[in-house]
């Protein structure tokens, strides 16, 4: 095999190695973000409820009023998880139920 020859399969053997390596680090890191992003939603959602808890008249409204609150975090949430594949609202509208249920059990 000539110099060359095995100097490029050489550096391409190592250019491979590196990106595959950094392949697992991007989705590990878009995962934790991506949790991040989902508790503070449900932290703001659940914080707004419970201060409306004492004044409350009607519990759904109330738990409408909370999401209206925290529209800012739940905008960033969906941009997110839209960049990562074409969820749309399906993944929103999943993370709204779960809430919902929780705090009607409250």
């Amino acid at each position: 095999m000539p110099y060359y020859a095995r100097v490029f399969f050489i550096a391409f053997a190592s250019a491979t190695a590196s990106c595959s390596g950094e392949r697992p680090q991007k989705e590990s890191d878009r995962k934790e973000i991506s949790q991040q992003l989902a508790a503070a939603y449900y932290s703001c959602v659940r914080t707004s409820f419970a201060s409306q808890l004492p004044t409350m008249v009607d519990r759904n409204m109330a738990i409408d009023q909370a999401f209206k609150v925290c529209q800012t975090e739940e905008s960033k949430l969906q941009t997110f998880e839209n960049t990562l594949s074409e969820v749309s609202n399906a993944a929103i509208s999943a993370h709204r139920n779960t809430l919902k249920e929780e705090l009607l059990r409250r």
